[in-house]
């Protein structure tokens, strides 16, 4: 008689992995009737139609097969370009871009390429929640940096204190999710050094390069000349150019390590529809007006709601430099963020990130997306501060 075995059994690994507390939210929300969507991490506005349209010339054109692993190489040459001019990095189109679906895909690549078993990734929260999925996935141990309130500036001495002789790689995200904090070239730089120094990688996500605001001034880490060979940089389409369902982006790497990224990317997606790609390659190429005008419209909207938060008795909110987020402050009012953003959403049909979904660093805080209209982002807040004004009187009638 065979021996019976459970088939039904999943990787240990896979085990490891949970479901991102964001998209559990998500999935909540849109379940629901009538809710006022702050929780939102992708642009509100349409792609734009020359992008449209470049694509359906594309496909037209008979742009529907296999392409290169690495990406179309006129593609490559055009982000080489754009590196050249914007991040002042200069890369080999040839050995040092590969065009990836969207940042995920450069994440992940990235990752898998250079962190080993046991290896430990050093992650600055509140951060991203993916950044810990991929390294486990790739067997790597995710090491949480609590930075500090309010601003979240990097902490070189805790980052150095941190580094140990199992210390693979440090993940950073400037302008950062949630925070939207953008780090200075100061900071990065004394970063660099110490990377250098204690002989780790530097993975770069530069997804929101482009949505600044203010005197805030976007930074590469990989433009410091001694940092190129041990930095890896990811962009992406899809928050500058309203591009997230088409995902497209791109990883800078080290020749030696791009190489390790393309075979990885190829088992995973073989190649970017090649019609995506030359649609991105119009997004590049053409005037980026478009850019500048939601830009604009992100620091209106970022202003509307940073001063309606901060006239919520109790809330502290600081002014973001960058992305479409804001992360105030609710500790004084409920500490347990995932518990606050239920009751939002339950009560009065408002959907925010709990700022846990990002760390315990974040606890305390909601994310609050500006990825909307001025009129919701105004309501939306008005419902939050009558629910904790409502909340705020029936403690003190009771008291």
């Amino acid at each position: 008689m065979l021996p019976v075995r459970d088939f039904m059994r999943v990787s240990r690994r896979a085990l490891t992995i949970k479901p991102s507390p964001i998209r559990k939210l998500i999935d909540t929300v849109e379940s629901l009737e009538n809710v006022l969507k702050l929780h939102v991490g992708e642009p509100d506005f349409d792609t734009p139609e020359s992008i449209k349209e470049a694509v359906k010339k594309a496909f037209c054109e008979g742009y529907t097969h296999y392409t290169f692993t690495a990406g179309i190489p006129k593609l490559r040459e055009a982000i080489a370009e754009k590196l050249k001019q914007d991040n002042r990095i200069d890369a080999d189109p040839e050995d040092e871009i590969t065009v990836t679906a969207g940042g995920y895909g450069a994440l992940f690549s990235a990752i898998h390429a250079v962190v080993d078993e046991g290896d430990e990734v050093l992650i600055p929260e509140p951060a991203w929640p993916a950044y810990k999925g991929f390294v486990k996935l790739a067997g790597g141990n995710p090491i949480p940096l609590p930075l500090s309130p309010p601003e979240y500036h990097l902490n070189i001495k805790l980052i150095e204190d941190r580094i140990s002789e199992r210390t693979k790689m440090i993940i950073i995200n400037t302008p950062n999710n949630p925070t939207g904090a953008v780090y200075s070239e100061e900071e990065l730089r004394q970063l660099a050094y110490l990377a250098l120094k204690k002989g780790i990688y530097v993975l770069s996500d530069e997804v929101y390069e482009r949505i600044i605001f203010d005197d805030a001034k976007h930074f590469s880490i990989a433009s410091i000349p001694e940092a190129r060979n041990n930095t890896i940089s990811v962009y992406s389409f899809s928050k500058t150019y309203a591009m997230t369902g088409w995902r497209i982006g791109y990883v800078v790497a080290p020749k030696e390590v791009t190489s390790a990224i393309r075979t990885i990317h190829s088992y995973m997606i073989s190649c970017v529809s090649p019609a995506i790609q030359l649609a991105a390659l119009k997004a590049l190429t053409e005037p980026q007006d478009y850019v500048e005008y939601m830009v604009n419209e992100y620091r209106e909207r970022r202003d509307i709601a940073f001063n309606l938060l901060n006239e919520i008795p109790g809330v502290e909110c600081v002014k973001p430099k960058g992305t479409f987020y804001l992360f105030p402050n609710f500790s004084r009012i409920e500490g347990n963020s995932l518990s606050l953003a239920e009751k939002l959403l339950n009560e009065v049909r408002v959907s925010t990130i709990p700022g846990a979904a990002f760390g315990e660093a974040g606890e305390g805080h909601l994310r609050i997306s500006i990825a909307a209209s001025r009129e919701t982002i105004m309501e939306a807040i008005n419902r939050i501060k009558k629910l904790i004004s409502n909340s705020s009187s029936r403690e003190s009638s009771n008291s």
